[in-house]
């Protein structure tokens, strides 16, 4: 089997065109470089021709009818790649124009080979090679004169780049065409929804190169072409355990599970308002904190609004900035070029080492895109700057009004890793905002929708239920061999010692029955047994509570004090079903309680929170109590005085291990209250009805009168 020889390659110096060629332009190829007037051909061709002059490679650049030497040479001065230095020993130029106008193509060959013979050039330039077609007298004479031109730099080994303003027409009729090597072809014109320079290899024999248009631009550098597609190549991810990433704001890393795989990008979704880029901002920010390098690409808001809106949170961006752990870069929008801005996003993150990286937003940067398939190709590019950084990438999308999607163009979610939808909702007369993990690959995160809030020091997100609650597990089950006190005198007789331990227990009464006072009750029970416990209510104020406990005798006050029980006052009026949950977690984390009361449930009832959220709620709230070991009580307001035959109005006993019911009794036309135990789990309870006293010393339950056989 013959052996493979590889050509050899010529450095360009533009960047990205020798991957383009992969591998760079084969040295002893005669290439045309076609193109119309003003496109870029002769800076091309200069800027390869400086990149590589030297004493040991010379470079002949014959100029012909369309542009003096000196001239081309004042216009190259501009550019970084011209060295005036090259001009004495590796570059040399050559004016062909007098010769071609006086003595005609032939003797302009004579020239040429003589110049080639004695300088020996590693590169001939001929600018413009099109000027030959002009002046022959017929295709013949052009036929043998391209013949004899390509024959002889092929001959003398030389790699030899033709200028011309050739168009698609002259590709089969010019017989030049198929005598050269290679063709490349630059033009102008509108792509990807901007005016765009344009470069394509449209052959280039022996190498396998891209057959893809690719943008460039002119700068005082010289020729720049971009190739997202070759120059952004996905790496493989890490063998072994899955690092992941912790956002360090506010409960969000409690959805988010055991955390953001680090590799991962995430889509942001949400119309405006819904606090995108505050989210995003702070993501960057938390992670200057802890260490972590971020860089924000801007095509909306500038260094100085980010900045402002920092302050307003709270937070010390500037300093960030400042230590080189935060970097902003703002793109206005008509500036977008998405190619040419693609391999800067890389260059930068790459050059920062950023570990996290947010663009605010893709729906802006890719706006002038109309092919979905190739909006998918640059977030998917987007995606593999991350992926390969092992950063974790927030794309923000304006979600349109009304619509059902979770991204502007339809596509961003099914390249990225991750979904995270913001939202908000009008509630009676104000607006909430919402956060929804829609989907985090290879992570058990936290389903459905939690309220959040924007306010001094950032974002707040308020988890529904907490990170330790799985919800297709069962609640735990009740200790059987341990009961808590109820507290109040006579009740423990009648439940076989007390409440089981993590059990649930609702208590609907009549108003002024004494409902509040048996919670009360419950915790100073286990403050004399050193249990810690929360109150939690929804009508009076934490003062109130206590000064009526004083009135009674109860001590509440010394309990408080020494720090056993605490009292949270939850405005009703600005209830969210999600701020409660959290905020409640965290009091109850906070204190290590073991007992809970949860007085005037039924009040959550309000114009934010239907019959059907409030189930759901509690239901989840129960759950959570029961998986940290916490004995509850619930109280429920009754709309009757008398009735006994519901319980609650709202469907609530489903949830409870025990159901007790507080009820007026009229004796002599006096209202006297009675209590009824309904059911308690893993307990057999006396069913009958009991008086209850209420004053001095709180709530007794009087003694009952003797068991009858029908009773049981």
């Amino acid at each position: 089997m013959a052996k493979v020889v590889d050509i050899p390659r010529i450095a360009t110096g533009v960047p990205n065109l020798d991957a383009i060629f992969n591998g760079g332009l084969p040295a002893g190829s005669v290439t045309v470089v076609s193109g119309p007037p003003g496109s870029g051909k002769t800076i091309l061709s200069q800027q390869i021709t400086f990149h590589n002059a030297s004493a040991a490679n010379r470079v002949l650049v014959f100029g012909t009818l369309s542009e003096p030497t000196a001239k081309t040479l004042r216009h190259l001065q501009q550019f970084s790649f011209f060295d005036a230095k090259k001009l004495e020993a590796g570059v040399q130029f050559v004016d062909l124009g007098v010769m071609l106008r006086t003595k005609g193509l032939e003797a302009a060959t004579d020239l040429v080979m003589q110049h080639i013979k004695k300088i020996k050039p590693a590169i001939v330039v001929i600018d413009s090679f099109k000027v030959f077609d002009d002046l022959a007298r017929s295709k013949e004479e052009l036929r043998k004169f391209d013949y004899e031109i390509a024959v002889n730099l092929m001959a003398w080994e030389t790699t030899a780049l033709l200028l011309g303003e050739y168009g698609v027409g002259d590709y089969d009729r010019n017989p030049l065409f198929s005598i050269v090597d290679g063709l490349l072809v630059m033009s102008q014109r509108e792509s990807m929804g901007e005016q765009q320079r344009l470069f394509k290899i449209v052959k280039m024999r022996g190498t396998n190169h891209s057959r893809d248009e690719h943008p460039f631009l002119i700068s005082g550098s010289g020729i720049e072409i971009f190739a997202p597609r070759l120059a952004i190549r996905r790496e493989p991810s890490p063998s072994g355990p899955q690092a992941r990433c912790k956002t360090h704001i506010t409960k969000l890393d409690e959805i988010l599970g055991p955390g953001i795989p680090w590799g991962s990008s995430l889509l942001i979704g949400g119309v405006a308002g819904t606090g995108k880029t505050v989210l995003s901002l702070e993501f960057i920010y938390r992670g200057a904190l802890a260490g972590e390098k971020g860089i924000l690409f801007s095509f909306e808001e500038t260094d100085e609004r980010l900045r402002a809106a920092a302050r307003g949170l709270g937070w010390d961006l500037g300093r960030e900035i400042d230590r080189g752990m935060i970097e902003i870069v703002f793109i206005p929008q008509p500036d977008i070029l998405v190619e040419a801005h693609l391999l800067m996003i890389q260059e930068r993150v790459e050059a920062m080492k950023a570990k996290r990286v947010v663009i605010d937003s893709v729906s802006v940067f890719l706006h002038k895109l109309r092919d979905p398939q190739l909006s998918r190709e640059k977030v998917f590019q987007l995606c593999s700057i991350v992926q390969n950084a092992l950063a974790v990438g927030f794309f923000t999308t304006d979600i349109p009004y009304g619509s059902h999607q979770v991204s502007r163009l339809g596509v961003e979610e099914t390249v990225v890793d991750g979904v995270i939808i913001l939202s908000s909702t009008e509630e009676g007369f104000e607006r909430e905002r919402y956060i929804e993990v829609y989907k985090l690959r290879n992570t058990a995160h936290l389903k459905g929708r939690h309220n959040l809030v924007i306010g001094e020091g950032g974002v707040a997100v308020f988890p529904r239920y907490g990170e330790d609650l799985r919800q297709d597990a069962p609640p735990p089950a009740l200790e059987a061999a341990t009961r808590l006190g109820s507290g109040v005198p006579g009740l423990d007789e009648l439940l076989e010692g007390g409440f089981l331990k993590r059990s649930v227990t609702l208590v609907s009464g009549s108003a002024g029955v004494g409902k509040s006072m048996f919670g009360l009750q419950f915790l100073l029970e286990g403050a004399a047994r050193k249990q810690p416990g929360l109150y939690v209510t929804l009508e009076e104020g934490p003062d109130q509570i206590v000064a009526g406990a004083d009135a009674l005798g109860l001590p509440l006050r010394a309990a408080v004090d020494a720090g056993l029980i605490q009292i949270l006052y939850v405005s009703r009026e600005h209830l969210r079903a999600g701020q409660f949950l959290t905020v409640l977690a965290d009091r109850l984390k906070a204190l290590q309680a073991s007992r809970v009361v949860l007085d005037a449930a039924t009040q959550m009832l309000t114009e934010h929170m239907a019959i059907d959220e409030l189930r759901h709620m509690l239901y989840k709230l129960m759950v959570r109590f029961k998986t940290i070991g916490i004995t509850s009580v619930l109280t429920l307001e009754a709309p009757f005085l008398y009735s006994t035959e519901r319980v609650t109005e709202q469907g609530l006993s489903p949830i409870a291990d025990n159901l007790l019911m507080l009820r007026y009794q009229e004796t002599d036309g006096t209202l006297s209250p009675m209590l009824t135990i309904v059911k308690t789990r893993g307990s057999d309870h006396d069913r009958r009805t009991h008086a209850v006293t209420v004053g001095k010393g709180g709530m007794r339950v009087e003694p009952p009168r003797p068991l009858l056989p029908e009773d049981r």
